[in-house]
């Protein structure tokens, strides 16, 4: 897949690839973070109706940030925001994984739910400026089935880990394979070069 540019720097299908691994990275977060619920509920003495709870306000702060993503990148800036995003998702898995009591893992669950809908949010949108117009909606509909990969795969792996070792093990591998992206973003993202958008639609 071909993604211009004016500038020279790390090649458009380079960052492609940094995007898609961060949207598999993130989706097999929420995935695994599934099946970790009812070893969570066990060990935290949790009511069903509490982790409900929980898991709903998780979709609630995925869909906001995911609507307001487009008017944070505007003001923060394209790369600033992909990074913050990224680390607020790294700290959201650590704290789930270090989590002493239930109120620092709903913490941690929250910033997750938050970073996935701002990271879906910019990487959409990076995919849409810089790819050509002929492969724009195929390049936003690969970072979407990444997406979906990543979640349909983190139950499967979270489950084998789960039973032979711990819950919190799988938060530990997110954040790492996060870090692991964010180092990646950091070094070869660079910020797309599009002309003004006067319109809401064009």
């Amino acid at each position: 897949m071909s993604i211009s540019g004016e500038t020279r720097g790390p090649s458009r299908g380079l960052q492609f690839f940094i995007l898609a691994c961060t949207l598999l990275v993130v989706g097999f977060g929420s995935g695994a973070a599934t099946v970790s619920l009812s070893a969570i509920l066990q060990e935290f003495a949790l009511s069903y109706a509490l982790i409900g709870a929980v898991t709903s306000g998780v979709f609630l702060f995925l869909i906001v940030f995911l609507a307001l993503g487009g008017r944070l990148r505007a003001v923060v800036g394209d790369k600033p925001f992909l990074l913050t995003a990224t680390s607020v998702f790294v700290i959201g898995e650590t704290l789930g994984g270090l989590a002493p009591d239930f109120s620092v893992w709903t913490i941690g669950r929250l910033l997750q739910g938050a970073a996935t809908g701002s990271l879906l949010s910019v990487s959409l949108a990076f995919a849409a400026d810089n790819a050509r117009r002929q492969w724009r909606s195929d390049a936003i509909s690969i970072l979407l089935a990444l997406y979906f990969l990543g979640a349909a795969v983190g139950p499967g792996v979270a489950g084998y880990v789960t039973a032979f070792y711990s819950w919190r093990d799988i938060a530990f591998a997110s954040a790492a394979l996060g870090v692991i992206v964010l180092i990646l973003q950091a070094a070869f993202v660079t910020t797309p070069r599009r002309a003004e958008i006067e319109t809401v639609f064009d």
